[in-house]
């Protein structure tokens, strides 16, 4: 009997060591688990700020697309009209058509593109802000045959003639008032 009641007694000491020692242990448990959340809470976050980042990349990748789409179809009108002209009279230096000895604006400046004296708005606008803008240049006169043989692809054939050389400067914008903005310049010959 008396080796029952050590027994006991050492069960129950040991029961007490093992309750107390789950009491400290508790402690210990919820601080790891706090850790863990916010770890788990961290990396949540910095992955959400990446796909916010990824979001406006994706935005304002359009949008400078939508700019380009749009200054394209500037220059695009302006080949229209340079083909559709019968001569230079109306290059004067206004409306945006510049001769030869007209200064040519400077197509950096924003005032270049709310005078309207200095640029052509175009027709159409494609889902831009605005439509596309664009201004010519009488640029130069190429005379002679060299100037045709320039102009013609294999197998074209253009004629022989001086050709007039002008200089197409096209402004688009992205789709928004603050959006990205694609300026163009080219050449483009022809025949009179």
């Amino acid at each position: 009997m008396k080796n029952e009641k050590t027994d006991l007694k050492r069960n129950a000491i040991s029961f007490a060591n093992v309750a107390a020692s789950r009491n400290r242990q508790g402690g210990a448990v919820l601080a790891v688990s706090l850790i863990l959340l916010l770890v788990v809470t961290m990396l949540a976050v910095a992955s959400m700020q990446g796909t916010l980042l990824e979001e406006k990349m994706a935005g304002n990748s359009l949008d400078r697309n939508l700019a380009f789409q749009s200054a394209e179809s500037g220059v695009r009108e302006a080949e229209v009209f340079i083909e559709g002209i019968a001569s230079l009279g109306g290059f004067t230096g206004t409306a945006g058509k510049f001769g030869r000895t007209n200064a040519e604006p400077d197509y950096a400046a924003a005032t270049t593109w709310t005078d309207t004296s200095l640029h052509v708005d175009a027709t159409t606008a494609y889902g831009a802000y605005q439509p596309p803008q664009y201004f010519l240049k009488h640029f130069t006169t190429v005379i002679g045959t060299e100037g045709a043989l320039n102009l013609s692809g294999y197998g074209d054939n253009k004629g022989t003639g001086d050709v007039t050389i002008f200089k197409i400067t096209a402004r688009g914008t992205g789709g928004n008032s603050d959006s990205a903005e694609v300026m163009l310049r080219t050449h483009y010959g022809r025949i009179f």
